[in-house]
């Protein structure tokens, strides 16, 4: 750090920042800081450029569910680190949200409180964090074997479906489904719908609404007695089945087909699958399209979307209501460490981008564990979590429709911070953005931090910078040479100043209330100049010469 002093005048550039998210990677937003750890984190967008953000919380020692919004601005909406959704003394696990079409949301989670095997219950909570169900949840199902891997989504009508794994009295796992209204009420049989009937192991579960208040969901099952298949089952609003108790058979290739993902394809109904497939002895990428009436509309086991040498595992993908078609990202070793990889198909099965997709990110070490969520231009943003640096960082990238780049190679940074920084999920900002969530050891445990980028890659909007909102703050002369002189009224008190580059590294920290800094050591280019007061923040675009 350089030796620097600080001045204050009339400036250029400046606008005042009411909301918390924070332009520094290695800094971020803390959504929950509770005692104890936190993990598991998850992340819905709000329809309002916010998100809901749910963890797993041992502020208690054992673990509950929590929840928190947190708004266009970084602004966390509701209680200091968090809503308790469900606090009860046993175990609560593996929360999973949904939107309840309404402005709020509903979460599913695993219990123990029957002190016998594992349950599920879910609780709604409304746009200003008002618990609307059933103190610690409404019962999903309480059978006396385990429940457990339960996901959900949007009945469209204000409720929820939710699949989950359930185990019978010979140890055998079943897929099982339950829709529960707006009122928190059960609507099909109590203890849910077995989804197929056939005898087998079924595990990995997901599913997506049908728009029609049923749900097409996917599953891997072992009926043949040797590996694993992809089956499909459409449940309809009333808990039908409507593709019979066989189910569908989505792949049946040689080998393990497993891990499997789902997504609407809301343009021609129906849905898209994608799985991790070893019909080659390695782990490669498939995937299917399915319509509304159940016809398979690719080629029979699914089309080939990377069969690279190398696994390829980790997938993540994502349909656009805007755009035809899937994209699809994993993590791929066939270069010997772990890369992130992403390719689109269109509705016809044919690959978009080259051939076993395009390289996100192959930065040294592995990058791992990669998360898809729209821009809401036709692209994708990507994050995953990094070891470029030896710990683990949160890295991302923009893609447009047509597979290019739209971030620096390595992908922009998303968190820095010492220790490591995992688990990240990302959802749109309802613009060209992303809001992230991930679980951050900078404090020694896990808390959950958030960060936003918007679509130029950066923290900080370029049109806010543009804008020169008036500010009781300015900053002189501009374009500088070696010092900068900040002018403020005499009852503003500075109590942070951060400069940093146009990629978010701080390149110097004080926190004196100085009225001129030196910094003859900068590189030519633009640096953001962040002034923080008792309760408002300012960011000033300076050039050096």
């Amino acid at each position: 750090m350089k030796n620097f002093s600080l001045i204050f005048s009339i400036g250029f550039w400046t606008f005042s920042i009411y909301g918390q998210w924070s332009i520094n990677p290695a800094s971020n937003t803390i959504v929950c800081s509770a005692l104890n750890k936190q993990v598991d984190p998850r992340i819905l967008e709000d329809g309002a450029g916010g998100a809901f953000i749910v963890w797993k919380d041992y502020r208690n020692s054992v673990p509950d569910i929590y929840v928190q919004r947190i708004n266009q601005f970084g602004v966390v909406l509701w209680a200091l680190n968090g809503v308790g959704v469900c606090t009860d003394a046993a175990d609560q696990s593996t929360p999973n949200i949904c939107s309840d079409g309404q402005g709020g949301c509903i979460i599913a989670w695993s219990d123990w409180r029957s002190g016998i095997e594992r349950d599920l219950y879910a609780q709604r909570i409304d746009a200003n964090g008002n618990i609307l169900w059933q103190l610690d949840g409404v019962v999903v199902t309480n059978k006396p074997n385990r429940e457990h891997n339960e996901k959900i989504a949007s009945d469209g009508f204000g409720g929820a479906i939710i699949v989950w794994e359930q185990q019978d009295a010979s140890g055998t796992w079943d897929e099982w489904a339950q829709r529960i209204d707006a009122n928190g009420n059960a609507m099909w049989a109590a203890g849910g719908v077995p989804l197929s009937t056939a005898v087998s192991n079924k595990i990995n579960g997901r599913l997506e609404s049908d728009g029609s208040g049923g749900a097409f969901v996917v599953w891997q099952d072992l009926r043949n007695g040797i590996d694993y298949d992809i089956y499909a089952q459409h449940v309809d609003a009333s808990g039908g089945l409507v593709w019979g108790g066989n189910a569908k058979i989505i792949c049946n290739a040689v080998g393990t087909q497993a891990s499997p993902k789902i997504e609407p394809d809301s343009q021609n109904g129906g849905f898209y699958v994608s799985w991790v497939d070893s019909r080659s002895g390695n782990s490669d990428i498939y995937a299917q399209h399915i319509d509304a009436n159940g016809i398979i509309n690719w080629n029979a086991n699914g089309n080939a979307i990377c069969t690279s040498a190398g696994n390829q595992s980790a997938l993540d993908i994502l349909s656009d209501p805007t755009v035809d078609g899937l994209v699809l990202s994993w993590k791929d070793n066939r270069n010997g460490n772990y890369d992130i990889y992403s390719q689109r198909i269109n509705t016809l099965g044919n690959t978009q981008w080259p051939l076993n997709g395009i390289l996100i990110c192959g930065n040294n070490n592995d990058q791992l564990n990669p998360n898809i969520a729209i821009d809401g231009v036709g692209g994708s943003i990507i994050c995953w979590q990094d070891s470029l640096n030896g710990e683990f960082d949160i890295r991302a990238q923009r893609i447009n429709a047509n597979g290019a780049l739209q971030w620096t190679n390595s992908g922009a940074n998303v968190a820095l911070a010492i220790g490591d920084q995992t688990s990240v999920k990302n959802c749109t900002d309802g613009a060209t953005g992303s809001i992230f969530v991930f679980m951050d050891q900078r404090s020694g445990i896990n808390d959950i931090y958030a960060h936003h980028l918007y679509g130029t890659g950066l923290s900080y909007s370029l049109a806010e910078l543009e804008s020169n909102t008036k500010s009781p703050i300015s900053i002189y002369p501009n374009p500088f040479s070696n010092y900068i002189k900040i002018d403020k009224p005499i009852d503003i008190q500075i109590t942070t100043l951060r400069v940093y580059d146009l990629f978010g590294h701080q390149v110097l920290y004080s926190e004196a209330d100085l009225n001129e800094i030196f910094l003859p050591d900068l590189s030519q280019g633009v640096y953001l100049v962040e002034l923080t007061t008792s309760n408002e923040k300012f960011i000033n675009r300076l050039i050096k010469e």
